[in-house]
């Protein structure tokens, strides 16, 4: 679709009910305007889709009324948007008629029963996959799984081979997303790569494109590219921004700050975050501004700009404490701990992040402690307390292996343990082994390659 004339594609989501509230307003209002460009493309759509044809005679012995003025174009289009209507009002419930059986029955239920068929029931299934994913990813999977069956089972020719291709790529995008939070990043990349094959066959939907790829930076992100992610966020971004999509928009900068402080480049980072605030409707996701926000604190703070960051934090530390989420104050507690050490806090400092790490050890969060271990160090090796970062390092390994730490971040540790144990650990040192440890997260075959001396 281009700032003159909806295409093809948009045509034919328009009279299946596909496009976006948005998209719907400006298509309407472009055919009732009477553009002749558009009718001829409508002429032929509702020629393929509908088997009739506007503008011709009726032919001998036939009636006037079996054929389609221009004005009936309206009476056919909104037909099928009654229809499209009606699915989605039943839809809820077949969705939740269909989860309610046992995973291993609704496969059966979808292949015999054409009630569950529909592009309004695969298109909540598909988004219940993907909403599945904050909670449990192997869920989440199931579900994208059994969207991928329902979108193959569904009539092209009812609903658009297009629109339907679409909703397969979907799937398939949002099963590569449940497998990326599911450490399975080899899995999630193929499953990506189905998605965009599906999507070249689709209805170019910038849409649909920018979905795909804001998952593979979401990907590529895990797998410790940043830089590569927060590239391939600005074409998603372009995207968002063509479309008139604010939040989207801001929510695809949030993330390219993330990338960008995660990656080394605060300062850059803490520039896009706020542009993405600006756009993102707060109401729609609290949790998304309350990360946002968290996120900001802490570049600002990672830029020696510590009293802006507790500034900012003073000005939202009540959302923590609305949302129940334990995890997010103790990311905020982490969060004071590091503020107070950059501002010359010292004892407020390693209380803070001395707790902090015993309750994440506590709850199992071996990989952040490690993380938080570091900070303790530097605080430490600032200080001259070169006893003290010995005894931290000491046998930390053990405890960090029981966790949730791979191999490889195991190894970066180590390099940390021994130079400990030599006195020759830097801070220089440990911020290699911290930056290192935030692109290596997700990803168990990153190798720690050490530069300082």
């Amino acid at each position: 679709m281009d700032a003159r004339h909806p295409d093809r594609n948009a045509l034919e989501r328009f009279s299946q009910g596909a496009t976006s509230e948005a998209e719907e307003r400006w298509i309407e209002d472009h055919l009732r305007a009477g553009c002749g460009v558009c009718q001829r493309e409508v002429d032929d759509l509702l020629r393929r889709t509908l088997g009739v044809s506007l503008g011709e005679p009726a032919p001998r012995g036939g009636a006037e009324e079996d054929y389609l003025s221009w004005d009936g174009l309206f009476v056919q289009l909104e037909q099928r948007l009654v229809q499209v209507t009606a699915e989605r009002g039943k839809a809820p419930a077949l969705l939740a008629e269909l989860l309610g059986h046992p995973p291993a029955e609704r496969e059966r239920l979808v292949r015999d029963h054409r009630g569950f068929r529909t592009l309004a029931v695969c298109e909540l299934l598909i988004d219940a996959s993907f909403e599945e994913g904050f909670r449990d990813a192997g869920q989440a999977a199931e579900l994208a799984e059994l969207g991928i069956l329902l979108a193959t089972l569904l009539d092209g020719d009812h609903y658009g081979h297009s629109v339907v291709q679409d909703l397969q790529a979907r799937a398939w995008a949002y099963l590569g997303n449940a497998r990326r939070i599911a450490f399975d990043l080899g899995g999630a990349e193929e499953a990506l790569d189905q998605a965009e094959r599906l999507a070249e066959g689709g209805s170019a939907d910038p849409l649909e494109e920018a979905r795909i790829l804001d998952l593979r930076a979401s990907l590529l992100g895990d797998q410790g590219r940043f830089e590569q992610a927060a590239d391939l966020l600005d074409v998603v971004i372009d995207i968002y921004h063509d479309l008139r999509e604010p939040h989207r928009k801001g929510r695809a900068m949030i993330s390219k700050g993330a990338f960008l402080g995660n990656g080394g480049w605060p300062e850059e980072a803490i520039l896009q975050i706020r542009k993405g605030l600006a756009l993102v409707d707060w109401d729609r996701e609290p949790r998304l501004v309350l990360a946002a926000r968290h996120n900001l604190a802490w570049f600002l703070n990672d830029c020696g700009r510590s009293e802006d960051a507790r500034q900012q934090i003073a000005r939202f530390r009540h959302i923590y404490h609305e949302l129940p989420d334990s995890w997010g104050e103790l990311q905020l507690a982490w969060l004071n701990g590091r503020i107070a050490a950059r501002q010359g806090r010292v004892r407020e400092a390693e209380d803070t992040l001395i707790e902090v790490r015993q309750q994440l050890l506590d709850e199992g969060h071996g990989y952040d402690a490690s993380l938080v271990t570091l900070d303790i160090a530097k605080l430490y090796l600032q200080q001259g307390r070169s006893a003290e970062v010995r005894e931290l390092a000491a046998g930390m390994l053990d405890v960090f292996l029981s966790q949730d730490v791979h191999r490889q971040a195991a190894a970066a540790l180590a390099v940390f343990q021994q130079a400990a144990e030599l006195d020759s650990a830097t801070p220089v040192l440990l911020e290699e082994i911290t930056a290192y440890l935030q692109r290596a997260r997700r990803n168990p075959r990153l190798r720690f390659e050490q530069t300082a001396a």
